[in-house]
Protein backbone atom coordinates (compact mmCIF):
# COMPACT_ATOMS: atom_id res chain seq x y z
CA UNK A 1 0.00 0.00 0.00
CA UNK A 2 1.17 3.71 -1.08
CA UNK A 3 3.14 5.31 2.09
CA UNK A 4 3.05 9.61 2.48
CA UNK A 5 4.55 11.15 5.16
CA UNK A 6 2.41 13.43 7.49
CA UNK A 7 3.56 14.94 10.88
CA UNK A 8 1.38 14.91 13.88
CA UNK A 9 1.09 16.12 17.04
CA UNK A 10 0.52 13.45 19.35
CA UNK A 11 0.65 13.73 23.88
CA UNK A 12 3.77 12.45 25.16
CA UNK A 13 1.99 9.10 26.37
CA UNK A 14 1.02 8.09 23.33
CA UNK A 15 4.60 8.52 21.93
CA UNK A 16 5.86 6.60 24.60
CA UNK A 17 3.49 3.77 24.45
CA UNK A 18 4.49 3.70 20.80
CA UNK A 19 7.73 3.53 21.26
CA UNK A 20 7.57 0.70 23.88
CA UNK A 21 5.40 -1.64 21.32
CA UNK A 22 8.46 -4.31 20.87
CA UNK A 23 9.26 -5.84 17.14
CA UNK A 24 6.94 -3.08 15.06
CA UNK A 25 8.27 0.33 13.95
CA UNK A 26 6.06 3.64 15.81
CA UNK A 27 4.35 4.27 12.20
CA UNK A 28 2.97 0.63 11.43
CA UNK A 29 1.51 0.86 15.57
CA UNK A 30 -0.08 4.40 14.96
CA UNK A 31 -1.28 2.94 11.24
CA UNK A 32 -2.97 0.34 12.90
CA UNK A 33 -4.55 1.80 15.64
CA UNK A 34 -5.93 4.89 13.19
CA UNK A 35 -7.44 2.57 10.90
CA UNK A 36 -9.02 0.55 13.39
CA UNK A 37 -10.80 3.74 15.23
CA UNK A 38 -11.38 4.91 11.59
CA UNK A 39 -13.25 1.40 10.85
CA UNK A 40 -15.14 1.90 14.26
CA UNK A 41 -16.23 5.40 13.77
CA UNK A 42 -17.32 3.79 10.07
CA UNK A 43 -19.43 1.49 11.90
CA UNK A 44 -20.64 3.59 14.17
CA UNK A 45 -22.21 5.79 12.06
CA UNK A 46 -23.99 2.88 9.73
CA UNK A 47 -25.71 2.19 13.32
CA UNK A 48 -26.85 5.48 13.90
CA UNK A 49 -28.24 5.68 10.05
CA UNK A 50 -29.87 2.28 10.51
CA UNK A 51 -31.34 3.32 13.39
CA UNK A 52 -32.14 6.32 11.98
CA UNK A 53 -34.07 4.35 9.58
CA UNK A 54 -35.55 2.18 12.06
CA UNK A 55 -37.29 4.99 14.15
CA UNK A 56 -38.52 6.51 10.62
CA UNK A 57 -40.44 2.98 9.87
CA UNK A 58 -41.37 1.92 13.28
CA UNK A 59 -41.31 5.08 15.06
CA UNK A 60 -38.86 6.04 17.88
CA UNK A 61 -38.82 3.69 21.12
CA UNK A 62 -40.45 4.28 24.38
CA UNK A 63 -38.39 5.01 27.80
CA UNK A 64 -39.85 1.70 28.62
CA UNK A 65 -38.18 0.28 25.43
CA UNK A 66 -35.21 2.08 25.74
CA UNK A 67 -34.44 0.51 30.14
CA UNK A 68 -35.63 -2.67 28.73
CA UNK A 69 -32.36 -2.22 25.96
CA UNK A 70 -29.77 -0.36 28.56
CA UNK A 71 -31.12 -3.57 30.84
CA UNK A 72 -29.89 -5.81 28.38
CA UNK A 73 -26.43 -4.63 27.31
CA UNK A 74 -25.53 -4.06 30.94
CA UNK A 75 -26.26 -8.26 31.62
CA UNK A 76 -24.29 -8.68 28.25
CA UNK A 77 -21.47 -6.31 29.87
CA UNK A 78 -21.75 -8.06 33.10
CA UNK A 79 -21.42 -11.77 31.50
CA UNK A 80 -18.44 -10.61 29.42
CA UNK A 81 -16.61 -9.49 32.79
CA UNK A 82 -17.26 -12.58 34.78
CA UNK A 83 -16.15 -14.53 31.73
CA UNK A 84 -13.29 -12.53 31.04
CA UNK A 85 -12.26 -12.78 34.85
CA UNK A 86 -12.10 -8.58 34.74
CA UNK A 87 -13.61 -7.15 38.32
Amino acid sequence: MNKRRVTLNLDLDVIEALESVAGESMSAVANEALRRALERKAHQAALRDWLDQLDEKHGAPTTEQLAEADAFLDALERADLDESGAA
